[in-house]
């Protein structure tokens, strides 16, 4: 301010550390697409007796397209050029000779899911061991999507080699950029002998394709993404609001509503966790079951061939809100259950996410679990049916909406599918994700990707994809609470969730082991909080005071420094 002398500040802070511990996280995609290639569990199969060799991969992004001089004088361009030999040790950008150079390009990178390798880093020159219990990403950054394809080379040493001894090159395949057809999948692809040039066996690899978000805008003014202050532990997180409804008789809100989420912060919730799934219509809306019953007769009509069993992806936003749809539970034992004023807006399911936003204050954080049916390990799906909606647009669906209403809100995203954690992670730099994951239980079904079955793997998979943290199921915390201390000494947030947190011991207990925040049902009943606010209002209003207390300070001070100094008289 004008006549305020003011002395120059010291920069206190090097770049990318934060008290002196470095923090410089990867971008997000913007024009250049992410595709990773997932190599689980040896997915080898021989004609050859090789099953014990340890086989080395690497992928090499290979630029599909050459000039060649045209009559005209200009470029032409072809396919199938090999740019390079994959015994290279650099990670080249794939780049050709006449070529436009701000698309032709590639970064290849790989993350291995274990204690001593979970992070994205250069590739080896001779490739990634790949074993029985290695799980590998292959992490590639491609400029040029359709004129890129993908040298997957595999080798392996001999049990006498000598130490600097390079290997032996077993095989090899090309990934063609048309065989990735949709933005997730699984490739059965044949092994070619590297010397022969015959098929000599069969390799399985899973992909996903990272695109960019272009209904949002993005810049690096602030981000979230592995953010959390120290002020937040033992947060009380609202379970879809108020808590499942269907699973006792109790109930007298419905879950995932507008009511059951104000009920719970009007008992204190710092947080309330609820679902996102798509309607067919593509609107983001809150509901938690991938399944739903309609009615087929009049309504009061309850005879046991009445209700039709759908995904709920099936029904437009207007249908869900018009037809009379039944919870699975209700559809399945015939048991209508009723709620308390269910005929009021706000009582009734499937409210739009953007609603949610415009109802709950805006000190309230949100969890948001984004709803997405995985395969399980005996090979059936979560949800009986496939999806028909493209992962990349499901994803930006709801990035859109939470760009547009989340203002100042705290937003933490979760999933169980590991996929859309990455997607979430990879497609901003605003909002942290964290990695939901069942463990070791036996109340629910193994999924066939093995990153969410145990909290290990959760932890490795959260530090390779720059995720805040995970979501652990409180069971497998109670068994072993040192799983705790696990996730939290890698830098990682933790959450927890399931039945077992519904009891106010295990709150207590769960919040004395250092947990960052509890899921729970009941928060009416089950909180402790003596002050029944969010402890996001708290700070802001803590934060709001600090301001008042500065400007008023710096009034102060500029009053006396204005004041004229009065002469001594002789």
């Amino acid at each position: 301010m004008p006549g305020v002398s003011r002395k120059a500040r010291e920069c206190d802070e090097d770049y990318g550390f934060v008290h002196g511990v470095e923090k410089v996280d990867r971008g997000w995609v913007t024009s250049e697409t992410i595709v990773q290639l997932k190599f689980f569990n040896a997915p080898f199969t021989w004609k050859q007796r090789m099953k014990r060799r340890l086989i080395y991969v690497k992928v090499t992004p290979m630029n599909l397209t050459i000039p060649n001089g045209g009559s005209t004088g200009g470029c032409d361009y072809h396919t199938f050029s090999q740019l390079e030999d994959s015994l290279s040790n650099d990670t080249h950008d794939t780049r050709e000779n006449g070529t436009d150079l701000s698309t032709a390009f590639a970064f290849n990178e790989v993350a291995v899911l274990s204690g001593d390798e979970s992070k994205i880093k250069q590739q080896p020159q001779f490739g990634t061991a790949c074993g029985p219990d290695d799980v590998v990403i292959f992490h590639l950054t491609i400029g040029d999507f359709d004129s890129t394809a993908y040298l997957i080379d595999l080798y392996s040493y001999s049990s006498k080699a000598a130490l600097d001894e390079p290997p032996y090159h077993l095989g090899y395949h090309y990934v063609l950029p048309n065989l990735l057809k949709r933005s997730d999948g699984n490739l059965e692809v044949p092994i070619t002998c590297a010397t022969r040039h015959r098929p000599m066996g069969m390799m399985q690899i899973g992909y996903l394709l990272i695109k960019p978000t272009k209904c949002i805008k993005l810049d690096m003014a602030v981000t979230y993404l592995r953010y959390w202050n120290n002020k937040w532990t033992g947060l009380d997180v609202g379970h879809r609001g108020s808590g499942t409804s269907f699973k006792t008789k109790d109930s007298v809100i419905r879950e995932n509503t507008i009511t059951s989420l104000k009920n719970a912060v009007e008992h204190g919730a710092d947080m309330v966790e609820f679902d996102v799934q798509l309607s067919k219509d593509l609107v983001p809306v809150v509901y938690h079951d991938f399944m739903i019953y309609v009615s087929l007769k009049a309504k009061g009509s309850c005879q046991p061939n009445d209700f039709l069993e759908l995904p709920m992806r099936e029904l437009t936003l207007d249908q869900l809100n018009n037809l009379k749809v039944y919870h699975t539970a209700e559809g399945r034992t015939r048991e209508e259950r009723c709620f308390h004023n269910d005929d009021l807006l706000e009582h009734q399911p499937f409210p739009r996410l953007a609603d949610v936003f415009d109802a709950i204050d805006e000190h309230v954080g949100f969890n948001i679990e984004i709803k997405w049916s995985q395969r399980l390990k005996d090979g059936s799906m979560e949800e009986e049916f496939e999806h028909t909606v493209d992962r990349n647009l499901y994803v930006d669906c709801i990035l859109n909406v939470v760009f547009r209403k989340a203002g100042y809100r705290r937003i933490v995203f979760s999933c169980f599918d590991p996929d859309i954690c990455t997607m979430l992670r990879f497609k901003q730099n605003r909002y942290p994700v964290m990695f939901l994951t069942i463990g070791e239980t036996s109340k629910f079904q193994k999924y066939l990707d093995p990153r969410g079955n145990t909290i290990e793997m959760a932890v490795y998979n959260s530090l390779s994809m720059e995720l805040l943290g995970i979501v652990a199921h409180t069971e497998d915390l109670l068994r072993d609470p040192t799983k705790v201390n696990l996730a939290k000494s890698s830098g990682l947030v933790i959450f927890c969730w399931g039945e077992d947190n519904n009891s106010k011991d295990t709150i207590k207990y769960l919040k004395e082991l250092g947990l960052h925040a509890i899921i729970y049902d009941k928060m009416d009943v089950l909180t402790s909080k003596e002050v029944k606010q969010s402890v996001f209002l708290l700070q802001a209003r803590e934060s709001q005071n600090e301001i008042l207390k500065l400007q008023a300070l710096e009034r102060g001070k500029l009053w006396h420094d204005n004041i004229p100094v009065a002469h001594a008289k002789h």
